[in-house]
């Protein structure tokens, strides 16, 4: 979502192992585009709280590190969603001006974050061969993957796109697929914000899941609404408090499912919350509430965080790394976040 009010100031897909993806900073072609290498300057996050360097824990989680990153092309940036190797290094993230960016973490053994390497971008493409942004599509937002496939949300055409991924990473034309009717009745600027892949824990393993970014207008105000998508498709809620949004989903290794939200304000800037919810409780007609593990202001280092990746470090800890979307302003930044997650 790339809202005004926001320029003021400013799961299987993530869990699963999948084949590693050539990431060299080369030209490739796409559909009559290239895959164009990005130089990206990474300065490292000192701590995660404001003048607090030495304070690591933050309730549940962990800080791992963080980076705000600076790309030498202009297309680089406004990440909102992507998703992550098993080994928390190499990355595919969508923009929400429907752009392709890949690249590697780099960090320690512990999984802390130090820099990032091999990025490189290039535009989505839509079913008739024009780049995405050039279409009405041009919103993409919420990003997953099942085998070979990856899906991207495309919020104000309410739509869900199907793409191929090839060994160097996404290639050809993207595929629309079918999706409920009432879709088109969430808001033009607050459609599918978060999209994911319920896993083996749910009773709908395999199903896409979909959750809007706000209640449409003239729905119940604390009601947000989801959706599973598959061979038994229904619709959920997502209770709204405190003025948070939906911005991304993803899944623990042991199945429940993380909710990621985004609160902005034009008197105390952003927020982010992060909320636990049991995958028992993920079924049609349910309204999810969950557990908050962190809620963080302005006191800390946060931006408009858009995108949550997760993956298995090796002693069995959930790592959880999210990025902001800066909507391209030089009010905002391009933050990485990463923290650990003992189940």
């Amino acid at each position: 979502m790339r809202p005004s009010r926001r320029a003021v100031l400013a799961g299987l897909p993530a869990l699963a192992a999948f084949p590693r993806l050539a990431l060299a900073q080369r030209s490739e072609a796409l559909d009559g585009f290239a895959w164009q290498p990005v130089q990206v300057t990474a300065h490292a996050l000192a701590s995660f709280a404001v003048g607090e360097p030495e304070r690591r824990d933050f309730g549940p989680l962990t800080f791992l590190g963080g980076l705000e990153l600076r790309g030498d092309r202009r297309e680089f940036g406004g990440i909102s969603s992507g998703v992550i190797e098993a080994d928390g290094r190499a990355f595919i993230a969508a923009s929400d001006q429907a752009h392709w960016i890949l690249g590697r973490f780099v960090a320690d053994a512990d999984e802390r974050l130090t820099g990032i390497e091999n990025v490189r971008l290039a535009p989505m493409m839509a079913p008739d061969g024009r780049r995405l942004r050039d279409t009405r599509q041009f919103d993409t937002e919420g990003m997953t993957r099942i085998g070979s496939r990856l899906f991207v949300s495309v919020e104000r055409a309410h739509q869900i796109l199907r793409f191929e991924l090839g060994p160097n990473g996404p290639a050809g034309r993207a595929t629309v697929v079918p999706t409920p009717d009432d879709f088109r009745r969430l808001n033009s600027n607050q459609g599918i914000e978060a999209l994911g892949v319920l896993p083996p824990a749910s009773r709908f393993a395999g199903a896409l899941i979909a959750i809007a970014e706000h209640p449409p207008a003239g729905s119940e105000p604390d009601r947000i609404p989801g959706w599973i998508l598959g061979p038994q498709p229904g619709r959920f809620s997502v209770q709204r408090s405190r003025d948070f949004d939906v911005t991304d989903l993803g899944f623990l290794p042991g199945g429940d499912m993380l909710i990621l939200e985004r609160r902005f304000s034009p008197l105390w800037g952003v927020a982010l919350r992060l909320r636990r919810v049991a995958i028992g409780s993920v079924v049609p007609g349910a309204v999810l509430e969950g557990e908050t593990l962190i809620e963080a202001n302005m006191a800390y280092h946060v931006d408009n965080m858009e995108a949550l990746m997760v993956h298995r470090a090796r002693d069995g800890r959930a790592i959880l790394t999210l990025m902001s979307d800066d909507n391209f302003s030089i009010l905002q930044r391009n933050l990485v976040l990463r923290f650990a997650y003992r189940e």
